[in-house]
């Protein structure tokens, strides 16, 4: 047999197991602005421009004086402040009449102005060039970029109509939604089905009522919450109080249940459904989400029965219902602690597919509140992934009492607005004193940056391994990686990071971005092994031998594994090249090959038919079941590294079989300490087996 061995060795390491980190840091304040008359101010909306500022809008008792510039009309005045986005105010502007006028909400239209939306009790005087129908009427106002009038527009009936929502529609018009007492009379064409119904108004772009509709049941349905849908319709959201009447096809199953009611473009109802648990439920807010269901936000005291998967945290907590496009309910989850959150401000969507939920607390930590008030009630924010799972809280400290809470995802990443009306002085995160009785008063939140990754932290010497990173609102990076080359990264993402030497090793990332930076540096991250012990092949006759001790073998002919061949030894049946990858206790693996084996003719093996007793051994053992025949045997001893054993002349002699009885005793006392393989070739058999010498 000729043969020319080549040793090669190469290491695998043990990348099936993962380790990451991840740094944590709280919200970090960019800055708060206060904004007030002498008198109350009360705050109902919040709103980021096109121009990446603000606008903030309520309702002011205020006549002239602090950062109110124009004198109130009547009682109570529509009030609107436009900030830049450092919230610095650029303007603010009063519309009302000679009553009162309550602002719900604001957006901005598409030429960069504004639609304002209440209710007024005032009749025509001042802003307002309409009277009213009845008690209270739906009053809108349209302005321009500077917040300069342009229209305004009332609508009613003959007793009272309170606004809640206003939208833009994707025709230039506006969807106007609120609840309605009033019959038929006025702009109102239905009469309601019970004591209050919802009421929504559509109108063209100069505010003309092209339809109006009512929807309720035979109790009290308030409507707090409009959007048009991709479809062209809407869906629209508030709570209700009716059994199975009128408009509404399912029961309630407590006092008050969310209600949420889809149209058609032109108003007509295609389908509503009803969420609650056995107590009290009140919908604030409603939105799309991207898969074309819907995200439901407002106030529960339920425990879980009904649609409420989980018990309340005290006695008021926020309530948020997932559903598909056919309002079918996906998920809910409760959010509170173990007070009161008696006052839901909005939910909106995020950029990254969660969830932004505000208004305010009385909790301490418990529950899903991870920060104590420092003053009585303080306004509250939650973000949550797309399942609704909370990814983070922050609770908005004054030294005061401070009601409401709107909160919106800004246009920088990772930066939100939380606005609210306070009468806190200095205190907390606000740096301003108080104008009057309440104030409107907002605050800018960015996520500190946050540095982490993951990787496979046990390695073998020569493996390259990826970083996957974790960082949380980064946008440049600084990798540093002691011991491996490269040994720095400045991509996301850093691959082929190769480790050759045993030992341990740190691995640090820099995370940046404009906020700021954040360090994650982890001692002895990376263990790498010691190298396996170099492996090699030896021959004799025609079995290949590896050293044996190690944990796990597998031989391969020409470059293709042979199944079942994972013992530190092999039968050659056939001549070309092999190779043995064998593998240590850590995992890492060596190869050996020998290249040009020529195989002569093999006879077959038979290792089931030897059984050794006693096996360890001492001095002789007994070879049973073995079917030797009158002719010659030839009997070998192998060690581990594959060297044959060649015995005194005496003690070769010493082997005695007994062919009647099929057993071979073998005397071995010569044999050091350790592992043995003995063969015997008889006939045309040969029989393989090993066993240890004690």
């Amino acid at each position: 047999m000729k043969k020319s061995l080549l040793l090669i060795l190469f290491f695998h390491g043990a990348l099936s197991i993962m380790n990451s980190a991840l740094s944590q840091n709280p919200l970090l304040k960019v800055w708060d602005k206060r904004f007030g008359g002498t008198g109350e101010d009360k705050l109902f909306s919040i709103l980021q421009t096109s121009d990446g500022g603000c606008v903030i809008g309520g309702y002011s008792f205020s006549g002239i004086g602090g950062d109110k510039t124009q004198l109130a009309w009547g009682s109570s005045d529509y009030w609107i402040v436009k900030i830049d986005s450092m919230g610095n105010k650029e303007w603010d502007k009063d519309f009302g009449g000679f009553y009162y006028d309550i602002l719900t909400s604001i957006n901005q239209t598409t030429d960069h102005g504004f639609i304002i939306g209440g209710h007024s009790s005032s009749s025509i005087s001042g802003d307002k060039t309409q009277g009213c129908w009845g008690g209270d009427d739906y009053w809108i106002v349209k302005t321009d970029s500077l917040g300069n009038k342009q229209w305004d527009k009332d609508f009613g009936g003959d007793l009272g109509d309170w606004l809640s929502s206003i939208q833009q529609t994707a025709d230039g018009g506006y969807i106007l939604a609120g609840t309605s007492e009033s019959g038929i009379a006025g702009d109102k064409t239905q009469a309601t089905n019970g004591g209050y119904d919802y009421w929504i108004v559509k109108t063209d772009s100069l505010g003309n009522k092209e339809w109006d509709k009512d929807f309720g049941g035979n109790g009290i349905d308030v409507l707090n919450s409009v959007q048009q849908t991709g479809d062209g319709g809407y869906i629209l959201g508030g709570h209700s109080m009716s059994g199975i009447n009128g408009d509404k096809t399912e029961v309630n199953w407590g006092a008050s249940d969310y209600w949420i009611v889809k149209i058609d473009s032109l108003g007509n109802k295609l389908w509503d459904k009803d969420f609650g648990g056995t107590e009290y439920e009140v919908l604030h807010s409603i939105q799309q989400t991207s898969d074309s269901g819907f995200i439901l936000g407002g106030i529960s005291t339920s425990d879980i029965s009904g649609n409420k998967s989980q018990p309340t945290w005290g006695g008021l907590d926020y309530w948020i219902v997932k559903t598909d496009s056919l309002g079918n309910k996906l998920w809910d989850k409760n959010i509170g602690g173990a007070g009161d959150e008696d006052e839901f401000g909005n939910l909106t969507l995020t950029s990254d597919g969660g969830f932004l939920i505000a208004g305010t607390s009385y909790s301490a930590i418990s529950g899903n509140k991870s920060e104590a008030n420092l003053g009585s009630e303080q306004s509250w924010m939650i973000k949550t992934n797309s399942l609704g799972n909370k990814v983070w809280d922050k609770t908005i400290f004054t030294v005061g009492h401070d009601e409401s809470g709107y909160a919106i995802e800004t246009s920088d990443p990772g930066c939100y607005f939380i606005a609210n009306n306070t009468i806190a002085g200095i205190g907390g995160y606000k740096t301003q004193d108080t104008c009057g009785a309440n104030d409107y008063w907002i605050v800018k939140f960015c996520e500190t940056v946050q540095a982490g990754f993951t990787s496979s932290p046990y390695l073998c010497p020569g493996v390259c391994i990826d970083f996957v990173n974790l960082s949380f609102q980064a946008t440049s990076f600084q990798w540093s990686f002691p011991g491996a080359s490269p040994d720095t990264s400045t991509i996301f993402n850093p691959t082929n990071i190769c480790y050759f030497t045993p030992g341990s090793f740190a691995v640090q990332l820099i995370a940046t971005n404009a906020n700021g930076s954040d360090t994650l540096l982890l001692p002895n991250y990376i263990t790498v092994f010691p190298a396996p012990l170099p492996q090699s092949i030896s021959q004799n006759g025609d079995t290949l031998f590896a050293i044996a001790g190690s944990a796990t073998y597998q031989w391969y002919f020409n470059g293709n594994m042979i199944n079942g061949a994972t013992d530190y030894l092999y039968v050659a049946p056939a001549s070309g090249n092999y190779n043995v990858i064998v593998t240590d206790n850590n995992g890492c693996e060596v190869e050996a090959v020998i290249n040009n084996v020529i195989a002569s003719f093999q006879l077959p093996v038979i290792s089931y038919q030897l059984e050794i007793f006693p096996n360890p051994v001492e001095d002789k053992f007994t070879i049973h079941k073995l079917e030797v025949t009158r002719t010659a045997f030839e009997i070998s001893i192998y060690n581990m590294l594959g060297e044959k054993i060649i015995l005194p002349a005496d003690r070769q002699q010493s082997a005695h079989a007994d062919p009647s009885s099929g057993e071979l005793t073998i005397d071995c006392r010569l044999l050091s300490p350790g592992m043995y393989s003995i063969e015997i070739i008889s006939g045309e058999n040969i029989y393989r087996t090993k066993f240890v010498k004690q």
